[in-house]
């Protein structure tokens, strides 16, 4: 282990320099075409990221687009999987000191787009490979690091890949938090088909249902009583009201400011008797769901989180909202709905999109208790396992836990503008990284 651990601090600088041409590729997911089921820049990244670990001497295998691995072949018959993503959320470049895809290093941080969620701990993963492999070290488990194409809009990509390819026999997701995340929160996605709005009244918000808007615009044919971060462009027939908030992860929505919550509150004020605007005001704006009478909590994992991701009206005046709700460990999806419904209005939809179970790997299981002991022992710490409402490719697949980037007390940026990586904690984790795998898999 120690020649390994040499070889990867001797090869940092070449890893920082792959991760930053790895960060260049804008892999937001757009139009599919040809072998790229989720955009032709996503095809590109993935294509240049299996060249580089074949580079390395790595075999690899491209799953028609949706998904790929490089892998190390062990003298056993079970494989360690480490399982993690290449698509990034949208980032709107107005709001970033830096360039999402521009990769620039600052002040000892490397910024952009997917630094931390999750190319940054992909790529570091694959450098402990390669560092493992040219040590001389031959596992008894085939290591297999598996690159997702579609993590952030649904996981299409690895029910795709997993279709072609066995489940590994053990996993790791380097998408969440150190030390371990044993307990994920359930995921419950679901657009709620309005009524009407008033005549003249749109509103329009936000791209993902798993992330804060920090945006919000609205029409209305009156002037609204609006208070802070909502300005007016004032009109003859019509007023354009544009509200401004901070993004944040949609599983962490205090994290962030909605910019839905003030202008659906004016627009209710203006028009009380509109019931779509009044539900939406009273109910969703709340994100700890007690407004709407769904707030479940047990002592697993805490409180279920509410985040208004997305809304748009229709030509007709109908609005749709698209709601992200994280559930704790102890309740199901079927439960979530029957509250959902329960105490939505009868004549709102109810029509989910991208629902998950909750994850539970127990704390005293040879996965979990092995990768907190390299945390433990690499750190110098007493940790114990967390749970999260985030939901990571590890409730994917069986017997998987996510594994870092994130260190305690570090500053969140996934999903928010200035997405960063220190390139002393991007150092520290390929270590990590470099010992979890070494010992799982020998």
């Amino acid at each position: 282990m120690e020649k390994a651990r040499k070889i990867l601090d001797e090869q940092f600088d070449e890893l920082v320099h792959a991760l930053r041409n790895v960060i260049c590729f804008d892999t937001e997911k757009s139009a599919p075409a040809p072998d790229a089921p989720f955009g032709t820049n996503i095809k590109r990244c993935l294509d240049y990221t299996l060249e580089l670990a074949a580079s390395f001497g790595l075999d690899t295998y491209n799953c028609d687009g949706y998904a790929g691995h490089a892998q190390l072949a062990g003298s056993g018959s079970e494989v360690l999987g480490i399982l993690g993503h290449l698509d990034v959320v949208p980032a709107k470049p107005s709001e970033w000191k830096y360039p999402p895809y521009a990769a620039e290093i600052h002040d000892c941080k490397l910024y952009g787009r997917g630094t931390m969620d999750d190319k940054g701990p992909m790529i570091a993963c694959l450098y402990a490979l390669k560092a493992l492999k040219e040590s001389g070290f031959t596992p008894s488990k085939t290591i297999r690091i598996i690159f997702g194409c579609d993590e952030e809009s649904g996981m299409a990509c690895v029910e795709h890949y997993f279709s072609k390819m066995p489940y590994p026999t053990v996993s790791f997701s380097p998408d969440g938090d150190f030390p371990v995340i044993n307990r994920e929160k359930g995921i419950y996605q679901f657009d709620i088909v309005c009524g009407k709005l008033p005549d003249g009244v749109t509103i329009t918000a936000g791209e993902r249902a798993n992330v804060v808007p920090s945006l919000c615009t609205a029409v209305s044919p009156i002037r609204l009583n609006t208070g802070a971060h909502i300005t007016c462009d004032a009109g003859t027939k019509a007023h354009t009201y544009t509200a401004t908030g901070k993004a944040a992860h949609g599983s962490t929505p205090d994290e962030g400011i909605n910019a839905t919550h003030n202008l659906l509150h004016a627009l209710a004020d203006a028009f009380p008797d509109n019931a779509t605007l009044k539900f939406l005001d009273d109910s969703v704006t709340d994100t700890t769901g007690s407004k709407w009478h769904i707030a479940l909590c047990d002592r697993e994992s805490g409180r279920l989180t509410c985040n208004l991701g997305v809304l748009r009206t229709a030509s007709d005046g109908t609005l749709t909202a698209t709601v992200d709700i994280r559930f704790p460990v102890t309740y199901t999806c079927d439960q979530m709905y029957e509250l959902l419904r329960t105490n939505t209005p009868s004549e709102f939809q109810i029509v989910p999109q991208h629902i998950s179970e909750p994850l539970f790997v127990p704390s005293d299981s040879a996965l979990v208790t092995t990768l907190m002991n390299v945390y433990n022992s690499e750190m110098h710490t007493n940790l114990q396992p967390l749970a999260i409402g985030g939901g990571t490719y590890s409730r994917c697949l069986p017997n998987c836990v996510a594994f870092g980037p994130l260190f305690p007390g570090e500053a969140q940026t996934i999903h928010m503008p200035d997405e960063a990586i220190s390139l002393g904690n991007l150092r520290t984790m390929s270590l990590l990284y470099l010992e979890a795998i070494y010992r799982l898999s020998r």
